[in-house]
């Protein structure tokens, strides 16, 4: 068994009001033997002190809110138990009724460790940036599609003429990916996931590559387009601007009671793959 945990950080989606009663309840329930505190997610950058003192966060809401949570988290390998109060929730652990009777067990240092790697981003004249889920290079304000040069390892695969490109994760694989019809990764995974949106004139699904690998980016000239990163960081990339992506060092850990073979039980009930089975 781990240590009990001392300092707990509970993040929550001020939209969703559920969340905040949630992390208030929490706080009533657990603030005398345990040192609680509450931030809504707009103020996870603007806090340091609160944040460098947790050694658990507990997010509270979709996986929109896990995903801010995650990139905080992951900077001082901190765990993160979420909670979901948003709709399909593929990253959290518990739902958001009977919570209280739940969450001591976690908190009491009893639950399992589940590492889930992280995509790294280099853009020419910027700081790394970091994707749980994925990295997306799509086209921006015009309609037509855009040119994109994709290299993996320096050679060249495909020069696209689509919507845009999404990398993915393991983790991402559940997301974007997963809408635009490509394979679910298991979640320990540390291979990447490369799947074009929309190509014109072309059959190729994409490809599964792995985590020594590197893939390269690169807008056509008198094209512009938007790098998004997780969903909540937007870049304007224009005239052969490009982005080089591969698996990171960082990663984001999860608290977990269930075994990992768990997770495909799970993924069938949300996507509901059994219907008409059972």
């Amino acid at each position: 068994m781990l240590d009990r945990f001392t300092n707990i950080g509970i993040i929550f989606n001020e939209s969703h009001s559920e969340s905040g009663d949630i992390a208030c309840e929490i706080i009533d329930r657990f603030g005398i033997e345990y040192d609680c505190w509450k931030l809504n997610e707009n103020e996870l950058t603007k806090n340091s002190d609160c944040i460098n003192k947790a050694d658990l966060f507990v997010a509270i809401g979709g996986d929109g809110t896990i995903l801010r949570v995650a990139h905080e988290s992951s900077k001082n390998a901190i765990p993160i138990l979420g909670i979901n109060t948003g709709r399909v929730g593929f990253m959290s652990e518990l739902e958001a009724n009977n919570v209280l009777d739940r969450v001591e067990w976690y908190f009491s240092g009893k639950a399992r460790r589940e590492y889930r790697f992280m995509l790294e981003a280099h853009v020419d004249g910027c700081y790394p940036m970091y994707a749980l889920n994925d990295v997306t290079l799509a086209r921006g304000k015009t309609l037509r599609v855009i040119e994109i040069f994709t290299e993996i390892d320096g050679v060249h695969l495909a020069t696209y003429r689509c919507d845009g490109v999404v990398v993915s994760s393991a983790t991402g694989s559940t997301g974007y990916a997963l809408s635009l019809g490509g394979p679910v990764l298991d979640p320990k995974s540390d291979n990447m996931l490369l799947k074009p949106i929309a190509t014109h004139m072309s059959q190729f699904g994409g490809a599964i590559l792995t985590h020594d690998s590197t893939v390269t980016l690169r807008l056509a000239a008198r094209s512009e387009a938007t790098l998004n990163v997780d969903g909540f960081v937007d870049m304007d990339m224009v005239n052969s601007d490009h982005v080089k992506i591969k698996i990171s060092d960082r990663k984001v850990i999860f608290l977990r009671r269930k075994s990992p073979q768990e997770f495909w039980g799970d993924l069938s009930k949300r996507l509901q793959l059994r219907k008409g089975t059972e």
